[in-house]
């Protein structure tokens, strides 16, 4: 069965043909594979592909398996869609730097599980449009899915945009993620009011996105 997140990227395929970085069990290939998608299954290591080539095997479908870091063993133009999911956004960025040209040539959804921020400035500042955005929950926890490309957006005046964007503020899930990111500043606040050498300006940054969730929180009544 396909987990709320895993539906999540699913559903924001448009292409007909995609490379999953990172497969794990191939449970996105193989449900791409079924619809008629041709898929790339990729991972850096053996036994997760090992895996991967077992669950496709079972159900006798054509899927490509790959192993090596990253955007490596792609060509740029091998397929029209990238997913980098389940991994961290410092991770995430790393391989877009890496294989740089190849990211640019496609359509990239990615999932990262944390830096959403820091990984929405990358892309800004590195020739990327953020063209949607969207969320899915399971159990307590929200999650992110960033698709970009190509292109060229502005950074935003105000750096809450990026840790909470506007595109998002008619999400359903949307005051479930102002309610993490509230609490994710707040523990960071608290942590270093209480500590010896407390910086100031960062303290006045966090007050500051503080006051910013606030006046979104009174928007969202």
């Amino acid at each position: 069965m396909i987990s709320p997140r895993l539906d999540m990227i699913l559903q924001n395929v448009k292409g007909s043909s995609v490379a999953d970085i990172g497969t794990d069990h191939a449970f996105i290939p193989i449900a791409l594979a079924k619809r008629g998608v041709r898929v790339i299954a990729t991972d850096a290591n053996s036994g997760p592909l090992l895996s991967a080539k077992r669950n496709i095997e079972k159900r006798g479908l054509n899927i490509t398996l790959l192993q090596g870091f990253g955007l490596d063993v792609l060509t740029a133009g091998d397929t029209e869609e990238i997913i980098l999911a389940g991994m961290g956004g410092d991770l995430i960025k790393t391989i877009i730097t890496n294989g740089m040209e190849k990211a640019l040539a496609s359509r990239l959804i990615l999932q990262p599980m944390n830096s959403q921020a820091e990984l929405r400035q990358f892309l800004i500042e590195n020739g990327f449009e953020i063209a949607s955005e969207d969320l899915a929950k399971e159990e307590r926890k929200v999650y992110n899915l960033i698709v970009a490309k190509a292109g060229k957006t502005e950074l935003p005046d105000n750096e809450i945009d990026l840790h909470l964007p506007p595109i998002l503020y008619n999400h359903p899930l949307f005051p479930m993620l102002i309610e993490k990111k509230e609490r994710e500043f707040k523990k960071q606040f608290i942590g270093l009011s209480n500590s010896k050498n407390a910086n100031s300006t960062e303290l006045k940054r966090l007050e500051n996105l503080l006051s910013c969730i606030n006046k979104l929180k009174e928007r969202e009544l």
